[in-house]
């Protein structure tokens, strides 16, 4: 495939993930916004606020699902054929990678402590003392600092590294909104930044594919 070619199906690629991504964090925006204001109340109240957390967990669940999807079967295919026009983009690639193991770290212990949660009734007590309990928080303390590194290496070292190769501002703009939401992230507010970076990024991507559409070929590519 011609040079170009790859480099435009890198960042089709790459614009379908952020588009589904965006999809996965207005479907878990609505779903939080949904449970608070649909409270219920009166004898049927707790029948009614059991029925409101099950449809929250399910529509966060597939936003998660869509989400992992965007990441692992758009983002990284796009970015690791990105890499292969531009050495630069490999950090990017290894920054996917950093999420995979973070997760693998942090689910199955997050399954296991939703079991134990579920059999115990209380977190202490699914927890089970001092020595397990702090090993859990370890593992998740662990496996979060890695899915950390991963999505900055991944959104804003990549974001950086679309300006710095396509120079278009959005990008910029968008790197620096994702570096703001993961301070957000840390009193609770984390995604409605991220939502709008994914915006920019998914209007700078087209931007970039059609000026790489319409471009004259090299000499080279000729």
């Amino acid at each position: 495939m011609e040079r170009r070619n790859v480099e435009i199906s890198a960042l089709e690629t790459l614009r379908s993930g952020f588009l589904f991504l965006l999809v996965a964090v207005i479907m878990g925006i609505v779903a939080v916004l949904a449970r608070l204001i649909s409270i219920p109340h009166g004898p049927s109240a707790f029948a009614g606020v059991i029925s409101a957390v099950a449809t929250l967990l399910i529509l966060l669940l597939v936003a998660v699902g869509i989400a992992l999807y965007a990441i692992f079967g758009k983002i990284r295919p796009g970015v690791r054929q990105l890499s292969e026009v531009d050495s630069r983009f490999r950090i990017s690639y290894t920054g996917t990678t950093l999420i995979l193991v973070g997760l693998v770290i942090m689910v199955p212990v997050l399954i296991v402590l939703a079991a134990e949660f579920a059999a115990a009734g209380s977190l202490p007590e699914a927890m089970r003392g001092a020595v397990i309990g702090g090993a859990i928080l370890a593992l998740l303390l662990i496996g979060g600092i890695i899915v950390l590194i991963g999505y900055v290496l991944t959104f804003v070292v990549g974001a950086f590294t679309l300006q710095c190769r396509y120079q278009n501002s959005l990008y910029m703009a968008a790197g620096i909104l994702f570096i703001l939401d993961i301070a957000l992230f840390l009193v609770n507010l984390s995604g409605i930044l991220a939502l709008v970076g994914y915006v920019l990024m998914y209007i700078a991507l087209g931007d970039t594919m059609n000026r790489l559409s319409t471009a004259a070929p090299t000499p080279a590519q000729a």
